[in-house]
């Protein structure tokens, strides 16, 4: 079986992927079972979400590569390590 344990970096990758509905069922397991033991990242989901509704940024965040996907998560993360 497929390790399911994931870094909050790829967390933060399936927050966003969620929000535009493009989570596998495996991953949609992976981010659930992150999100049950990482405070920060559960935060992050929260806060990720208001903020999508906020500004109706579903359609923006489709548009963007995954490099600039890449370099948000970089950016939001900062120095923080990988778990």
């Amino acid at each position: 079986m497929t390790h399911s344990k994931i870094t909050c970096k790829k967390a933060v990758d399936l927050i966003s992927k969620k929000e535009e509905g493009k989570l596998s069922a495996f991953q949609r397991f992976q981010l659930w079972r992150h999100l049950a033991e990482c405070s920060l990242c559960r935060r992050f989901s929260a806060q990720n979400k208001l903020i999508v509704k906020a500004f109706g940024l579903q359609q923006a965040v489709s548009k963007l590569t995954e490099k600039q996907k890449e370099e948000i998560i970089d950016s939001v993360l900062g120095a923080k390590p990988e778990l």
